[in-house]
């Protein structure tokens, strides 16, 4: 892996050859579940799918692995889902059509939904991803925004705060989009949820607030201000550093 990487990111090797002689083998052979357990092979694999990307372009290399975002192996969701985002953080997306970039937001919430394990790789991926597309995420908010409505109110508080977190990260986006609008719903949802009571939540649910504060101001705020301060008041006393 190590030597494919620098192979394709030496100057003298063609990116058509790469599309051509290299990638059907390399996707055959090494992208599978495999790969994905071992924590060296892992890592490896990203960076050099990564590397490759940076020669052949996104789309590439999106439109071969983006199904596998509903693989039912988590491990191998992940590995996928951390490929995508190191790229799209890379390159952007100007070379991604409609077509593939309904497969990644589709991809991206299963994957965002479908996760057991505590880890930030699908909310990191999830964030960068959604912002990268930018304005072209506007048709797709509604759809994001309700599944987030209704991880927060997830009897498990790991989900709950999953939610919380993903709001401020696309939070500059739903203002790029100008949903001033579902901003000001998922405000007053987050303002009715801060008597959460673990701590860890609650403070995902007020950078959540400001996430939404920061972007909208705080003239167009709902809850307007005066409302959300004596909530927030006592929230002061509490001693959890996050909080």
């Amino acid at each position: 892996l190590k030597v494919v990487k620098q192979c394709c990111g030496t100057d003298g090797v063609e990116p058509q050859y790469i599309k051509e002689e290299v990638l059907p083998h390399f996707f055959k052979h090494f992208w599978n579940h495999r790969m994905a357990l071992d924590r060296r092979n892992y890592r490896q694999l990203v960076d050099t799918t990564v590397e490759i990307a940076n020669k052949v372009g996104a789309a590439e290399i999106i439109n071969r692995i983006v199904d596998d975002l509903k693989d039912e192996n988590e491990q191998y969701r992940k590995m996928v889902m951390e490929t995508i985002e190191k790229i799209m953080a890379n390159l952007g997306a100007a070379d991604i059509d409609s077509r593939l970039e309904e497969q990644l937001i589709d991809g991206i919430l299963y994957a965002f939904q479908e996760q057991t394990t505590e880890d930030m790789v699908m909310l990191n991926g999830f964030g960068t991803i959604v912002n990268a597309l930018g304005k072209r995420v506007k048709p797709y908010l509604p759809q994001i925004c309700g599944t987030i409505l209704w991880r927060l109110n997830n009897k498990s508080a790991k989900v709950r705060q999953q939610a919380a977190d993903l709001i401020s990260r696309i939070a500059v986006v739903m203002k790029t989009c100008q949903e001033e609008k579902l901003m000001g719903h998922l405000g007053v949802v987050l303002y009715e949820y801060l008597g959460e009571e673990y701590p860890e939540v609650l403070g995902s649910i007020l950078g959540a607030l400001k996430g939404i504060v920061n972007v909208i101001g705080m003239h167009k705020m709902t809850p307007p201000i005066k409302d959300l301060l004596p909530r927030l008041t006592p929230i002061l006393k509490n001693r959890h550093e996050k909080v």
